[in-house]
């Protein structure tokens, strides 16, 4: 049996018995970057990391190959959201992927209402537990610091922020240490790298380099005076 590709418990083969082939294999790598205002820095953009990894294709399912259609789609059914590694040809192809999305397409049916062909097509993206609401049962992910451990880190991080809210006000000269802004957006190196002025303190929010610097917003908790 010649393997194409495997996905956690999901092959693409092509045996004498069973014929079940992978397709318009497409994916793509590209920077996230915006544009930028702020005077501390000469770049016209700022590289914000990675787009998520995504990948796609196609697979026909063929009852004339030993394929059972309707048992193959139901069983694609119970695996979105799922994440596992996607290997081709034996070798790893990008991060682990979560599966988004499997479409069904150009379907044949018998006279008997069978279905006897079908052309399946799959959406996966790189699986980021920040972006993604959708708990995945995988030990990995499982792993959970100790009681103590969690309570010593809960009255740490308490300390900080009461001297934070205590200390920082507008005009006040702070560094972030969050990975993202208040806005959902990856914080770059560069700007963890400088100072930025405090603008303006809303709720648990503060707004740095306004209107002349970063302009964003961070949480109050994720920044430190310099």
């Amino acid at each position: 049996m010649a393997t194409m590709a495997k996905w956690g418990s999901k092959t693409w083969a092509v045996s004498s018995k069973k014929v079940l082939a992978l397709e318009g294999l497409s994916f793509s790598y590209s920077q996230v970057a915006d544009n930028n205002t702020s005077t501390e820095e000469k770049k016209t953009t700022n590289e914000r990391g990675t787009e998520l990894f995504p990948l796609s294709f196609t697979t026909v399912l063929h009852s004339g190959v030993g394929v059972d259609v309707r048992a193959e789609i139901e069983s694609w059914k119970k695996l979105v959201t799922k994440v596992n590694y996607f290997y081709l040809g034996g070798k790893k192809l990008g991060p682990k992927l979560q599966l988004r999305k499997v479409s069904v397409s150009d379907v044949r049916l018998d006279d008997l209402g069978r279905m006897r062909l079908a052309t399946l097509s799959f959406e996966f993206k790189e699986y980021d537990p920040d972006t993604t609401s959708v708990k995945v049962s995988t030990s990995a992910l499982k792993v959970k610091a100790s009681t103590s451990s969690k309570s010593q880190k809960k009255k740490t991080n308490t300390t900080a922020k009461k001297a934070k809210k205590k200390t920082i006000k507008v005009g006040s000269y702070v560094k972030p240490t969050g990975k993202k802004y208040a806005t959902g957006q990856t914080i770059p190196s560069w700007v963890k790298q400088r100072s930025h002025k405090v603008s303006q303190i809303k709720g648990n929010r503060v707004l740095l380099g306004h209107p002349s610097g970063i302009n964003s917003w961070v949480y109050l908790s994720e920044v430190t005076l310099v």
